[in-house]
């Protein structure tokens, strides 16, 4: 069984050049596949962004793996991230608005696990 986590729509920090997502698999034997899904609403509507990782990653036992965007083009000023996660307490994902030197956390643009909310998409 597993679910979608999100962000909701957050808006874009002027600092912010990269989303990411860390996803923790804390499991000592079995493997966790997770998904990440990052999407441009500046215009009202979601569109899709382009990422440097892979959408799905199988994370081994006792790992995280990071799951990146390309840098943002500057016109974005609204966006969301959607994981599809495992239902298991042994995962753990964060979500992370980098700058574009440093690739430090921009504050208002980081959302922890206990942040997201669990929707329901068919």
């Amino acid at each position: 069984m597993a679910r979608f986590l999100s962000t909701g729509v957050l808006r874009r920090h002027s600092d912010t050049q990269f989303l990411t997502v860390e996803a923790l698999n804390l499991d000592p034997e079995d493997s966790r596949s997770v998904s990440v899904f990052m999407f441009d609403w500046s215009s009202g509507s979601p569109v899709i962004l382009p990422m440097v990782d892979p959408t799905m990653i199988v994370i081994p036992p006792n790992q995280y793996r990071t799951f990146r965007s390309f840098q943002l083009p500057p016109t974005l000023f609204a966006y969301e991230v959607r994981i599809h996660h495992p239902k298991d307490s042994d995962v753990v994902v964060n979500v992370f608005g980098l700058s574009d030197i440093a690739f430090d956390p921009q504050e208002g643009n980081n959302a922890l696990q206990h942040d997201l909310a669990v929707v329901k998409l068919k």
